[in-house]
């Protein structure tokens, strides 16, 4: 059930977006089971993390008008100082500019089974606003 989708944060304020995964059929077993969130200066990068979320809150629900259809909905955050400390991606942007970097995302199952849910490009903004 892997699912190619895009991250944008700002340096400037703390990241808690809601990630909505709509999948078909039966419920996915994860009552009893975790999700993982990282994010990386780029995809496989060696050693620790930039920011390591190893209990992501998640939600499991049927969408009511849609027979069929589940809506697993993920809770990450990562505070402002975290994402301050963040180096300059790869992607050497200008001032001003966004850093890119790369993030995954992994459920394992009550019984230790894995699967990957989602990863992408985690956009980090520099943010205007100083709160």
């Amino acid at each position: 059930m892997t699912v190619s989708l895009d991250l944008t944060a700002s340096r400037n304020v703390a990241w808690a977006p809601t990630i909505n995964l709509y999948y078909r059929g039966a419920p996915i077993p994860i009552a009893g089971g975790s999700v993982k969130l990282q994010v990386r200066l780029y995809a496989g990068a060696p050693g620790g993390a930039l920011a390591d979320l190893s209990n992501v809150p998640f939600l499991d629900t049927a969408v009511a008008d849609q027979p069929g259809v589940r809506l697993l909905s993920l809770y990450p955050r990562i505070t402002a100082a975290t994402l301050k400390s963040f180096p300059t991606g790869l992607n050497k942007p200008e001032p001003g500019q966004a850093d890119a970097y790369a993030y995954d995302s992994v459920v394992t199952y009550s019984d230790g089974q894995q699967d990957k849910l989602a990863i992408g490009a985690f956009i980090l903004e520099p943010g205007v606003v100083n709160p």
